[in-house]
């Protein structure tokens, strides 16, 4: 039987597994200090994959505050993956609209300001996601809640959306992703598997948001929390462009209980038993 190549991906804390892949023959190569080994196996006859095009991509989406960032970083830690935020690229907009004193809602204005500027995701294993808005990183400036508001208002905007479509697409590569978001699984990685989406109870969310602001000195009482997530979770999932909505096919996922660890142990599984596993073994 002829052979074919798979490319699996492999963090340096893995180092282990690369020297049994070595002592097995398996070719190992790098890339911007990510290690590949190129696994052979009996199962007929097909080309060696594309690192860039063709690398494995994991979506988690889901309602706001339902953990789904810390559970897509903590997945993507455990594979050896890089982790897509995505909703910080919203914020960067956000923060742009903000210096610039224009209406977050004006398609065209927005539009047009992206275009004036540069928004660059980079990752490092870590400090994870870092924003870089014309060549300055911006960390703590996209914090808060009047840049959440404004993220969630320019989230709607046609011209937004699509400004941002290969810009998600192409990060990171060729590196593994796992990529969280709101319509990672529908519209940006259609063809990702397997494809996750968090959902909580509304309560534990407002809960979770509210430790989230005391953290950074903001107030908040979980009342108005619970009305101000109810009412984000209403405009994404009846927004015309990229509604949030379970893909086709995804896992389901309710983290309103038990820990994050044991989650993304679930999760975890669940990649492990797809057909194309991240890694051999």
């Amino acid at each position: 039987m002829s052979l074919f190549y798979e490319v699996f991906f492999f963090s340096p804390s893995r180092l282990g597994e690369l020297m049994v892949a070595h002592s097995q023959g398996r070719v190992m190569e790098t890339y911007q200090g990510v290690w590949y080994v190129l696994g052979v196996s009996k199962i007929g006859k097909r080309e060696p994959r594309n690192m860039t095009t063709e690398r494995r991509i994991i979506t988690v989406d889901g309602v706001g505050a339902s953990g789904k960032s810390a559970l897509a970083r903590l997945l993507a830690e455990r594979l050896g993956f890089a982790h897509l935020n995505s909703g910080l690229l919203y914020r960067a907009a956000g923060f742009l609209v903000s210096q610039a004193g224009i209406p977050a809602d004006d398609n065209s204005a927005v539009g047009d300001l992206l275009k004036r500027h540069t928004i660059e995701l980079k990752y490092d294993r870590a400090t994870g996601n870092q924003v870089f808005i014309d060549g300055v990183l911006r960390g703590d400036d996209l914090q808060g809640q009047e840049i959440s508001k404004l993220a969630s208002v320019v989230a709607k905007l046609p011209s937004v959306r699509e400004h941002f479509v290969d810009v998600q697409r192409t990060a990171f590569a060729p590196a593994g992703v796992v990529a969280e978001g709101r319509d990672m699984g529908t519209v940006i990685f259609p063809d990702a598997h397997p494809k996750f989406f968090i959902n909580a109870d509304l309560r534990v969310r407002a809960e979770r948001r509210r430790a989230q602001l005391s953290e950074r000195g903001d107030a908040a009482d979980v009342a108005t929390i619970e009305r101000e997530l109810a009412s984000r979770d209403h405009e994404d999932a009846t927004r015309t462009l990229a509604p949030m909505k379970p893909a086709e096919g995804a896992v389901l996922v309710d983290n309103s209980h038990g820990t994050l660890d044991e989650t993304v142990e679930i999760m975890y599984r669940a990649v492990c038993a797809t057909e194309a596993p991240p890694f051999p073994g």
